[in-house]
């Protein structure tokens, strides 16, 4: 009877104390592992919500005589269309497009029904392209820099996405300046 009134009373004591403390506050500011923690938290909560937009600046530096590409992935959470707009070219560059169903980079490019990528227009003029997105899952698109019909090895661009519904996650860029796996290039 007496090692359970101990217990019991312990039990009590330490509810009582814990009633009286503060709550245990996170300042993530102050250390070097809590501002890492939160902003990996906040990453995860963006690449895990639905969006109808994304965008980004990049550039190339392609190896010389190489159709280069930095490709991105993304997931679609139900079928939808995307529109995909290249504009801000420099460097005297031409655009190639591509996307993908899944990761791999030498299928069948869905912006043009062939293995090869997407390429209609000349130097330092953007491209457009509307692609239906059949299902959900996860996609890739290559925004290439064909070097037989550009100026030397770099130059930039800006990215736009945009979808019909809100079905857009995770989109990140996955390599850089990797030679193209194509066979070629038309238009479309």
């Amino acid at each position: 009877m007496v090692p359970r009134f101990y217990i019991s009373f312990v039990i009590f004591s330490i509810f009582i104390a814990c009633d009286k403390a503060d709550p245990i506050a996170l300042d993530a500011s102050k250390t070097i592992s809590g501002m890492a923690m939160d902003l990996s938290f906040s990453t995860y909560l963006d690449l895990s919500t639905p969006k109808s937009t994304e965008a980004d600046s990049d550039s190339w530096n392609c190896a010389p005589s190489t159709d280069c590409q930095n490709v991105y992935s993304l997931n679609f959470n139900q079928a939808d269309t995307l529109t995909i707009a290249v504009s801000s070219v420099t460097g005297s560059s031409v655009v190639r497009l591509a996307v993908f169903s899944g990761t791999a980079l030498n299928g069948t490019n869905l912006l043009n029904g062939a293995t090869t990528d997407k390429e209609c227009n000349g130097q330092d003029v953007g491209e457009t392209a509307t692609v239906s997105i059949p299902s959900a899952g996860p996609y890739s698109l290559t925004v290439g820099r064909d070097w037989g019909n550009s100026m030397l090895g770099a130059g930039t661009y800006s990215l736009s996405l945009s979808s019909t519904l809100v079905s857009m996650l995770g989109f990140t860029k996955t390599s850089s300046n990797t030679a193209t796996q194509s066979s070629g290039y038309s238009c479309p």
